[in-house]
């Protein structure tokens, strides 16, 4: 089995655990991003989706507007990257919800009561994968939104930022 669906049994539960306004890797979450449930977005982004290490390398909406002061962003910036952050925040909450569902499936078909279906279990195990890719590539893509934002010299703090993280 995958080491991302293994730890995707440990992560369901987890990302009931995010709050709105916490601190994580990502710094924390501007207060009027809380209605997009940033705190669940960053539980799943770090615990459920790519190596949690990509995501310090890959920053998101949030790591930008919680840096905004070091990195010098201006206010069309800042309005732009939340732009970008009520895009992908509500859809990264949604997707993490039915990979929970899905994964909370494949642990009822696996704990050994009925017996073991492996045709619907590797269907279940690819649909995750392919969700989880998804959620990725959409984190992926607001991370290069919100560098494309950014001047040459905003991008040199932020990597130098990224450095240090």
């Amino acid at each position: 089995m995958k080491a991302g669906v293994r730890t995707g049994f440990l992560a369901a539960g987890a990302l009931l655990l995010g709050l709105p306004g916490a601190a994580g890797a990502h710094g924390m979450v501007p207060g009027d991003l809380a209605p997009l449930e940033p705190g669940r977005v960053i539980a799943v982004m770090e615990r459920d989706f790519l190596v949690p290490e990509g995501f310090r390398r890959l920053p998101g909406p949030v790591y930008y507007l919680s840096h905004g002061k070091a990195l010098g962003l201006s206010r069309l910036q800042k309005e732009r990257i939340r732009a970008i952050a009520r895009t992908i925040m509500p859809e990264t909450v949604r997707q993490g919800r039915e990979i929970e569902r899905l994964k909370k499936r494949v642990v009822r078909l696996s704990d050994g009561r009925k017996p073991l279906k492996e045709a619907e279990l590797r269907r279940l195990l690819e649909r995750i994968g392919e969700k989880e890719a998804m959620a990725d590539l959409v984190h992926i893509r607001a991370h290069r939104a919100c560098l494309h934002l950014l001047t040459p010299a905003q991008r040199a703090r932020l990597f130098a930022l990224l450095a240090h993280s």
